[in-house]
C-alpha cells in the first residue's frame, strides 16, 4: 500500500511538471494566477511525500487507518463534481459555483448539521463567490461562463 502512495506522489509530480512546461510560452500577467496554482500544486506534491515517508517511517498500516474513511460521503463528491462541471455552461460560473459549494460544504460535513450550522455555510459560500467575483470580473476582467441568466 505504501508503494501506491509513492506512485501517487510521482503522478502528481508529474501532472505539475506537464502543466509548468507550457507556462514558458505565456508572458507577463498572463502567468500569475497559473503559477499561483502551481505553487499550490507543489506544495502539496510535497505534502504528498512527506505523508508517504511518514507512514514509512512509523510503518503505518494504510488498510487500518483507512477503516473509518467516509468513502461513501467522497464518492457522493465527485458526483457532485462531475454534475457541477456537466451544468458549468448552463448555469454559468457564478451560480452554479454557489450551489457546488453549498452542496459540497454541506455534504463534506462529518458532524450534525443544524440550521445554524447550515445558515453559516450559505454565508460563508456567498463570502466565496463574492469574493471569485471581484477577483475574476472586476480586477482580472477574464471570460467566464454566463450560463443561461447571464451571470
Amino acid at each position: 500500500m505504501l508503494y501506491k502512495e509513492f506512485i501517487s506522489a510521482l503522478v502528481m509530480t508529474g501532472i505539475v511538471t506537464a502543466f509548468a512546461i507550457p507556462m514558458t510560452q505565456l508572458s507577463g500577467e498572463s502567468q500569475v494566477v497559473p503559477l499561483l496554482l502551481l505553487i499550490c500544486m507543489g506544495i502539496f506534491n510535497v505534502g504528498q511525500y512527506i505523508l508517504a515517508g511518514l507512514r514509512y517511517a512509523a510503518k503505518i498500516d494504510v488498510k487500518m487507518t483507512m477503516r473509518g474513511y467516509p468513502l461513501r460521503r467522497v464518492a457522493v463528491l465527485f458526483v457532485l463534481t462531475v454534475l457541477y462541471l456537466l451544468f458549468l455552461e448552463t448555469l454559468g460560473f457564478y451560480i452554479g459555483a454557489l450551489l457546488y459549494f453549498i452542496a459540497a460544504s454541506l455534504i463534506a460535513q462529518p458532524m450534525k448539521i443544524t440550521p445554524k450550522l447550515a445558515a453559516k455555510r450559505v454565508a460563508v459560500c456567498f463570502v466565496c463567490i463574492a469574493f471569485l467575483y471581484c477577483l475574476f470580473t472586476v480586477l482580472l476582467a477574464v471570460q467566464i461562463p454566463k450560463g443561461i441568466f447571464g451571470i
